[in-house]
């Protein structure tokens, strides 16, 4: 009998919720940990919500503590800052962004009719899908010429292509643009933004914009290969910010999901008639605002994001009134077959639907 259907058989029960404080739960950590070797990924870390709390936490080859690369989840994070400047008045989702947009402007023929809206659910008709990051010590790019494709940039430069509001078309380098944006109205770098506005109103004391790393900072997962082998360096380095450079921890990933779904619920962070607008897809796309979306008949949706940087895998799902959710982050490329096996179980277990996609 596979890992998987025996921890279906025996493990489901001691699965379900039953303490009010975060601990490990062996059954949970048996069954990762078995995963991790089938799969080749030397550390990960879990963090399960229950009930609107974190319920557990499981760091085989890790600690509570450990900075994993968040990816593209760093885009909810990014999101999130947005619809707070929107909150505020700053910006205006449906006003066209090379309007509000002083030290740069978005390049295409159709550039005038992209709007924050459109570049948060990926409808924007913008390029670039994602970035590969750069070697350690190798010369980093600003944000003007990752946007430009200028050098040192790896990445070609970010343009309009396709029309906007036309089609889901999923854009890292929307999400650069919208970076640019917050920097020009706030007048403020992008990482003290993010700080300000959702790290620390989350609680998430773990998390930062730091690329590369400082070297004082000891306790960071090394990526690693779909064989388990360490990457040369260690990691890769994101410049990209708000598209993947976020470091941070299962249970700081779990600390956001909890204080959005508070903004969805009541209003914290975000009013809540805007938390439940980004709650909402757009069009027939998957994505919500900065968020992707699955609705669920009869109950509260579901909203994830999936990370994706070399060596590192992770997913971050959750029910938008916090019922439910998890974060998983695994530093190794072994990830994007053990996430799914994972989350199959904890799903099943505790009687959430089907699991969302996970890239």
């Amino acid at each position: 009998m596979s890992s998987r259907r025996l921890f279906l058989a025996g493990g489901m029960a001691a699965l379900r919720p039953r303490r009010a404080s975060a601990q490990e739960d062996p059954v949970l950590a048996d069954h990762l940990r078995a995963l991790m070797v089938q799969h080749r990924v030397p550390a990960a870390s879990v963090a399960l919500i229950r009930n609107g709390a974190l319920a557990e936490r499981v760091t085989p080859g890790a600690d509570p503590d450990t900075l994993f690369q968040a990816a593209s989840i760093s885009k909810v994070v990014a999101g999130q800052v947005i619809l707070h400047l929107v909150d505020r008045g700053d910006i205006d989702l449906d006003r066209p962004v090379n309007d509000v947009l002083r030290s740069w402007k978005l390049p295409g023929t159709q550039a005038a009719a992209v709007t924050p809206r459109l570049l948060l659910g990926h409808r924007a008709g913008t390029n670039v899908p994602g970035f590969p990051g750069y070697m350690g010590g190798a010369p980093l790019p600003d944000l003007r010429q990752i946007l430009d494709g200028a050098s040192p940039a790896n990445t070609p430069a970010v343009r309009v292509e396709w029309e906007p509001g036309r089609a889901f078309r999923y854009s890292g380098g929307g999400t650069m643009v919208l970076q640019q944006l917050a920097i020009d109205v706030a007048r403020r770098t992008f990482a003290a933004l993010a700080a300000d506005l959702v790290l620390k109103p989350a609680a998430m004391s773990r998390s930062s914009f730091a690329q590369p790393l400082p070297r004082s900072e000891s306790n960071a997962a090394s990526a690693h290969d779909l064989e388990g082998r360490p990457l040369p360096g260690k990691f890769h380095v994101y410049p990209e910010l708000a598209a993947a450079g976020l470091w941070s921890s299962a249970t700081d990933l779990a600390r956001l999901a909890l204080a959005i779904s508070a903004s969805w619920r009541d209003g914290a962070m975000l009013s809540r008639p805007l938390a439940r607008t980004m709650a909402h897809r757009l069009a027939d796309g998957p994505s919500g605002l900065g968020i992707f979306v699955q609705p669920q008949s009869g109950r509260a949706p579901l909203l994830y994001h999936y990370g994706v940087n070399a060596g590192f895998r992770s997913v971050l799902t959750f029910v938008a009134d916090g019922s439910f959710g998890l974060a998983l982050m695994t530093n190794g490329e072994g990830g994007r077959a053990l996430i799914p096996a994972f989350c199959g179980g904890i799903f099943a277990a505790n009687g959430q639907g089907s699991v969302p996609p996970i890239d």
